[in-house]
């Protein structure tokens, strides 16, 4: 697959920036036009600082008060910055109100997030901010709020690095880029793909961890 890749820089922090390439991509859920490039924003040390800082903004803005990130698809380095940025003392978050816990999720054999005996303290009464790469049909999200649920915490914030949902369950998306930033960027239904229905290849297979050309 020899395609152009698109830098997209973010609107309030030039340093922050994805990449997007056209194409026909598949994920479990979804066929997309599009695949997003977030890796600089999760492996980047200074581009995930200045990511989580944006992050952090809707949440110092909008009084919600986090307890623990739990991290989707390789985001636990951005999670950490993000809390390290939820704890910090400024003008926006002048009385930073306990400690911030970060934590990675766990899966059974159906694909269900759990969280083993000693990890169960930092979701259970815990106000949780759900941290993911990107969204495309909100599907990923849906599942970790139930997991959150049942586990007895609350699900008070959901951030991505794109998303193509402003909302998830009635949970604002907080979002760093959107298909603003994107308006060619289209998802279908597996079985609704103008894609397939012309008899194009799919070029790759992606999730969040990054995509595996066919």
């Amino acid at each position: 697959m020899d395609k152009p890749i698109y830098t997209i820089k973010s609107k309030a922090d030039e340093r922050v920036f994805i990449h997007a390439m056209a194409g026909h991509f598949v994920t479990a859920s979804s066929h997309m036009n599009y695949y997003i490039g977030t890796s600089d924003i999760k492996h980047n040390h200074d581009v995930s600082v200045d990511a989580a800082m944006l992050m952090a903004r809707y949440y110092f803005e909008n009084d919600i008060e986090v307890d623990s990130v739990l991290c989707l698809y390789e985001t636990q380095a951005l999670g950490a910055y993000l809390a390290h940025e939820l704890s910090r003392v400024n003008i926006l978050n002048p009385n930073p109100s306990n400690t911030k816990y970060v934590l990675g999720p766990e899966y059974d054999a159906q694909g269900n997030i759990i969280f083993r005996d000693n990890l169960r303290k930092l979701i259970a009464g815990k106000k949780v901010l759900l941290l993911i790469s990107c969204i495309t049909s909100g599907k990923t999200i849906e599942r970790a709020m139930e997991s959150v649920s049942y586990y007895g915490g609350t699900t008070v914030g959901i951030t991505s690095i794109f998303s193509a949902v402003d909302s998830v369950d009635g949970v604002h998306v907080n979002s760093i880029f959107t298909t603003e930033d994107l308006p060619a960027y289209q998802a279908y239904n597996p079985h609704e793909c103008p894609h397939c229905r012309a008899g194009e290849r799919v070029d790759a297979i992606s999730n969040g961890y990054g995509y595996s050309l066919l």
